[in-house]
């Protein structure tokens, strides 16, 4: 075997092994809830993790969503969200009052391919924390994972989930918005739906249903609670819970 070949051998193994271990993710990003200080920023389009992370900061504590969201269902599958128009919208001075001002506590990269990272940032650099790397293909699916949305006497929750098979970064913010809508879109009550009927290549009637949903609502506190990778689907599953004193809104039930 020539030299050549022998390192690029060993280039081989040394991607597979990098490759590899993107599959483990630190546990403050897997299980957010139980660290509560901690405000995670992504590579996302091109911009760094703390651009990320301070726009983030500022939606979860406070915001208004509004928009009109379109939600096209057939027989077989629901809650694709297609066509949608909506916008967050936060206070400038609750960013100006952030920036600058989040530390970079711990990251790890998310994707190889992509070269993108996550970090997790504190606002008070005396805060300390462990966090243990856990091997994505040994976590045991949560309960909560073929659920859309749910509540208790106090908080709603949603599960977002999106495909993992573009971008890493993209897909688990996707999946973290469409948790949110999640809880907006099941507890909202000004909605028009639309039925059609068709009929499939054999012949036989299938139907279609679009709803189209108005939303304007002050959301107060978004906590990201757990987030969970379902490699053998290549899905990426979140969920978030909102208080329900923290969701304010004329289009509610």
């Amino acid at each position: 075997m020539s030299c050549k070949i022998k390192n690029g051998f060993f280039w081989l193994l040394a991607v597979l092994g990098a490759l590899e271990a993107s599959n483990t993710y630190p546990t403050w990003f897997l299980y957010p809830k139980n660290y509560d200080s901690i405000y995670v920023g992504y590579t996302y389009n091109g911009s760094p993790e703390y651009i990320d992370a301070e726009n983030t900061f500022c939606v979860y504590q406070e915001c208004i969503v509004s928009g009109t969201l379109e939600i096209y269902g057939t027989e077989k599958e629901q809650g694709l969200l297609r066509n949608s128009n909506y916008y967050y919208f936060f206070s400038p001075d609750s960013l100006e009052a952030v920036r600058d001002k989040l530390y970079q506590a711990d990251r790890f990269n998310i994707s190889i391919l992509t070269d993108d990272y996550v970090s997790a940032f504190v606002l008070d650099t005396a805060y300390q924390f462990q966090a243990e790397y856990i091997d994505s293909r040994n976590l045991q699916a949560p309960e909560w994972l073929n659920k859309d949305f749910f509540e208790d006497d106090k908080y709603y929750y949603g599960i977002g989930m999106y495909t993992s098979t573009g971008g890493e970064s993209d897909a688990w913010k996707t999946a973290e918005e469409r948790s949110i809508f999640k809880i907006i879109t099941n507890i909202a009550v000004q909605f028009h739906k639309l039925k059609m009927f068709k009929q499939d290549e054999a012949g036989a009637e299938i139907m279609d249903e679009i709803s189209i949903i108005k939303v304007k609502y002050l959301l107060k506190n978004i906590k990201i609670l757990e987030r969970y990778p379902d490699r053998e689907n290549a899905l990426f599953y979140v969920l978030t819970r909102i208080a329900k004193s923290d969701v304010i809104s004329p289009m509610m039930r």
